[in-house]
């Protein structure tokens, strides 16, 4: 479908541009990366930066791909129109998550078509490694009874954990671009570990962010480049992995944060009124700042995701996830809400707002009752239930569209992930401490 509209495009200007006699190819520039030698792998989001111009104002195509290590087979393409003899920036994304590509230097090919049928381009080389070549490493957050934590390390499968302890009581955990961020369990700060030295080297905090314990509420792999998103008692902030500031947005009283979640370059914020436990949803544009519409939410939600490849036929990316409502689908950019469903399974919902999240980017999966239950997004209600045994702590979407769970089975706690194109959960059999807080599985 892709090639043949393509192809409609292209005959289209280039009968167009015949008339003109235009014979000067399109002068086209890779911004991003910047170099050859880029390192990428499994799971990554690679955005592509480029400019695109032309001495005739009838503009033309462009095509971005992503070819096997010839530098001609190619693996992944985007298509579209840009503008002609202005300078046109341009930023295209593309999701390294398929599981069959290799180990392997990849080619980016940018190549601009005029309407005249001349053309140019430009190449990039990059090394990707592949999921099959990316070492595991299990890192699980523990708390310690002389008030500190701990991050135990598993390497690739080992039931013995290597051990750094000491650090401030935390109680969430992630990990970006070879640094763990810990959320304070008491103050209103995250700290940064260097994973190769397992020492503290940063810290992040807020003078503004107050209310209930913990203040840090979550915080997340930002995953469209390097760093965290923090979500805490006052807000959101996004930061570095050395700790800088790059983005910051308050909640207004009587609001407060529950979570946040990306859809594309759209920061969704998930806020409560505990006066009146009513929620909405504010979102802004993580790269140009523009603020979206405040959502107020119809039902009380218990659970929210990212499904940006939804197929229902309704628009938005964003769903919530309710006992009244059921499945309800949200466009952050309109402010439109709309009921698909009602929920799969049986049960109530679980208390706990972490226990829900997006998967393969056109499912959810929540808990409801003692199931855990995976259904499309789509008028219909459908999908499946699994029975679980033990508790569900906390859930989380990853880059490749899986998801990770921490589940508590008594006397043992559990790493469980669910990629999209399996049927079921793999729970892994390594027995964590009872005292972990949060998991993270390290790829790289």
């Amino acid at each position: 479908m892709m090639i043949s509209t393509a192809l409609a495009l292209w005959a289209v200007f280039f009968l167009l541009g015949c008339e003109g006699r235009d014979k000067e190819s399109p002068a086209v520039q890779i911004i991003a990366p910047a170099y050859d030698g880029m390192d990428a792998q499994f799971g990554d989001v690679l955005f592509i930066q480029f400019t695109a111009t032309d001495d005739r104002d009838d503009g033309g195509i462009w095509t971005v791909e992503l070819r096997k290590g010839d530098g001609v087979s190619v693996r992944a393409s985007q298509i579209g129109l840009w503008q002609g003899s202005e300078i046109d920036t341009l930023v295209v994304p593309f999701g390294l998550n398929s599981s069959s590509w290799p180990t392997e230097t990849m080619t980016i090919a940018v190549v601009i078509d005029d309407a005249a049928g001349n053309r140019g381009a430009d190449f990039r080389e990059f090394d990707y490694t592949s999921s099959a070549d990316l070492p595991n490493v299990l890192a699980a957050l523990t708390e310690e009874a002389d008030g500190t934590s701990s991050i135990l390390s598993f390497e690739d499968g080992s039931s013995e954990g290597d051990a750094a302890a000491g650090f401030p009581l935390s109680h969430d955990l992630a990990y970006a671009d070879g640094f763990y961020a810990l959320a304070d369990a008491e103050d209103a700060t995250v700290h940064l570990i260097n994973r190769q030295t397992m020492a503290l080297e940063n810290t992040w905090n807020s003078a503004q962010s107050t209310g209930t314990l913990p203040l840090v509420r979550r915080v997340h792999a930002l995953g469209i480049q390097a760093g965290f998103t923090i979500v805490h008692a006052s807000g959101l902030a996004i930061i570095n992995p050395t700790g800088a500031l790059l983005f910051e947005r308050f909640s207004e009283a009587p609001w407060s944060p529950i979570d946040a979640c990306f859809s594309g370059n759209t920061c969704v914020l998930w806020e409560k009124n505990e006066a009146s436990s009513t929620h909405r949803l504010r979102s802004w544009n993580f790269v140009t700042g523009a603020t979206g519409p405040i959502i107020n939410l119809a039902a009380e939600s218990q659970g929210f995701g990212a499904v940006p490849a939804q197929t229902s036929g309704s628009a938005g990316t964003i769903f919530v996830i309710s006992e009244t409502g059921g499945i309800t689908l949200i466009d952050v950019a309109t402010g439109n809400m709309q009921d698909l469903c009602g929920l799969i399974g049986s049960g109530s919902l679980y208390g706990n707002e972490y226990t829900s999240a997006g998967i393969g980017g056109e499912q959810a999966v929540y808990v409801r009752g003692e199931q855990l239950c995976r259904q499309d997004i789509g008028p219909v209600s459908s999908g499946s239930t699994l029975p679980i045994e033990g508790d569900i702590i906390g859930m989380r979407s990853r880059n490749d569209g899986s998801i990770h769970m921490l589940l508590d089975e008594g006397g043992v706690q559990r790493f469980v992930s669910w990629s999209p194109a399996e049927a079921a959960p793999f729970e892994s059999d390594l027995a964590l401490p009872i005292n972990t807080k949060a998991i993270w599985l390290v790829n790289e």
